[in-house]
C-alpha cells in the first residue's frame, strides 16, 4: 500500500497556534503553515527543524484537509519546535471577518494621526511608530480583504 505523507508514515502531525494577548485566535491541526518572518517568507511541513524568528505584518496560511485558512497578522515572533508553529502577534484576524471599510478608515485615522504629532513631544519616536504600526497593520487588512474577497 502506498503511503500519501510523511504525516501518515510517520503518524506524527504539524500543529498551530495563532495567539494574540486576548484569545487563541486558532489552536489546531496543520499540514502546512506559511508566514512572512524576517527572512521572507517560510513554509512549515512536519518535522520541520526548529525556528525562532519576528513575524512580519502580513500573512498567515493554515492548510489543513485541502481546506485552507488565512488570517491577516501584525507584526510578532514565530517559532517552530517539536511539531508546533506559534505565532504570537498583537493583532490576528481570519480574512472572512475583514471589514474593508473598518481597515480603511483605520489607515485614515492613522495618516492624520501622523500629520498632527508635535515636533518637540518628548516621547515623539514611540508615538510616531505606534500609529505607524497600527497604519501597516490597516494597511494589511484592507489588502487582503481584496486579495481573498472579504467584505
Amino acid at each position: 500500500m502506498a503511503e500519501d505523507s510523511g504525516q501518515q508514515r510517520q503518524g506524527r502531525q504539524l500543529f498551530c497556534r495563532v495567539i494574540t494577548p486576548e484569545e487563541v485566535i486558532y489552536d489546531g491541526e496543520a499540514d502546512l503553515v506559511i508566514a512572512r518572518i524576517a527572512d521572507g517568507d517560510l513554509g512549515v511541513l512536519v518535522d520541520h527543524s526548529p525556528v525562532v524568528s519576528t513575524v512580519e505584518v502580513g500573512e498567515v496560511r493554515i492548510s489543513q484537509d485541502d481546506e485552507q485558512l488565512v488570517y491577516a497578522t501584525s507584526d510578532g515572533f514565530f517559532k517552530v519546535s517539536e511539531n508546533l508553529v506559534q505565532v504570537l502577534v498583537e493583532e490576528a484576524l481570519s480574512v472572512e471577518e475583514i471589514d474593508i471599510d473598518a481597515a480603511e478608515t483605520r489607515v485614515e485615522e492613522a495618516e492624520k494621526e501622523l500629520s498632527e504629532v508635535s515636533e518637540e513631544a518628548e516621547d515623539r519616536d514611540r508615538v510616531v511608530a505606534e500609529i505607524e504600526r497600527r497604519q501597516r497593520m490597516g494597511e494589511n487588512l484592507v489588502r487582503l480583504a481584496r486579495k481573498y474577497g472579504g467584505n
